[in-house]
C-alpha cells in the first residue's frame, strides 16, 4: 500500500474509534498486532480489552488528528483525546468530568493491516485533570 492508503487506513480506524465501534476498529488490526507501550509488548486482545474498559469509563471519548505523516510502511500521528468521566476508571468511580490529553502513536501497516502499534498517552495530565494526582505533578514532569 502506499503512503496515502496507509494514512486513509489509520483516518478509518480514528473514525471507528470515534463512532465507538471496537469490531469495526479490530478489523484494520492484524490478527497478531502487537502493541508497545511503557516497555511492553500487548497481543491484540489485551488492547482490545484495554480500549473496552477505556470507552465504558469514558463513552463520549473522541480522537482529534493533529497531525499525521507517512513514510513507507509507518504511519506517525500526533492526537488529542477528549471525553467525559462518566464510568469507573482504574477504580475510580465517575467524576463527571471532561478531559483532554495528547496521544502519540505509530502504526505499521502491512498488507492494508496494522501489525504493530507503538504509542505513549499523557496518562499523567489525564490522572491530574480526574483529580487523582495534584497538579504540581505536571510541572514536575513537563
Amino acid at each position: 500500500m502506499s503512503t496515502i492508503e496507509n494514512k486513509a487506513l489509520v483516518r478509518r480506524l480514528i473514525a471507528a474509534w470515534n463512532r465507538g465501534d471496537l469490531a469495526d476498529m479490530a478489523q484494520y488490526w492484524s490478527p497478531d498486532m502487537v502493541h508497545y507501550s511503557r516497555g511492553e509488548a500487548l497481543p491484540a486482545h489485551a488492547v482490545f480489552d484495554a480500549m473496552s474498559g477505556l470507552m465504558r469509563a469514558f463513552p463520549d471519548v473522541k480522537l482529534e488528528i493533529e497531525a499525521m505523516v507517512a513514510e513507507g510502511d509507518l504511519v506517525a500521528s500526533m492526537l488529542r483525546l477528549t471525553a467525559t468521566h462518566d464510568g469507573e476508571y482504574i477504580g475510580l468511580p465517575p467524576t463527571g468530568r471532561t478531559v483532554s490529553c495528547s496521544l502519540m502513536g505509530i502504526v505499521r501497516v502491512i498488507d492494508g493491516k496494522v501489525v504493530e502499534h507503538w504509542g505513549v498517552g499523557d496518562g499523567l495530565d489525564l490522572l491530574q485533570q480526574l483529580g487523582v494526582i495534584p497538579s504540581e505533578y505536571l510541572a514536575a514532569t513537563a
